[in-house]
């Protein structure tokens, strides 16, 4: 599946527009992971957990923006994007959602 942020795609047409696709993924660290991320913000620096756990949301938002666009019989993706939210209140933030969203096309 070829997957592009551009609208076009240099040397290819558009057979077919099939619309918009999305995957969406919802992650927590458990709450030792949160204390512990806490604790690195406050002193600083790299925070590998937290990393992870946006990379891991990514793969899993972007594998299933994948599958439906096969399953409506694309080729390619569009127009990719991703959209991520932190989900909680204040202090209680311990959710992430990512969105990965294009546009489904066939392309000749």
């Amino acid at each position: 599946m070829l997957i592009v942020t551009d609208p076009v795609i240099a040397g290819k047409s558009v057979e077919q527009t099939l619309g918009a696709v999305f995957g969406v993924a919802v992650r927590s660290r458990n709450e030792a992971g949160n204390f512990m991320g806490k604790i690195r913000a406050i002193a600083g620096g790299k925070m590998g957990g937290f990393e992870n756990l946006v990379m891991t949301a990514n793969q899993s938002a972007v594998e299933a923006m994948i599958a439906q666009a096969e399953k409506a019989g694309a080729n390619a993706i569009t127009s990719f994007r991703f959209g991520a939210y932190s989900m909680g209140g204040g202090e209680n933030e311990e959710f992430i959602q990512v969105t990965a969203y294009g546009t489904a096309v066939v392309l000749r």
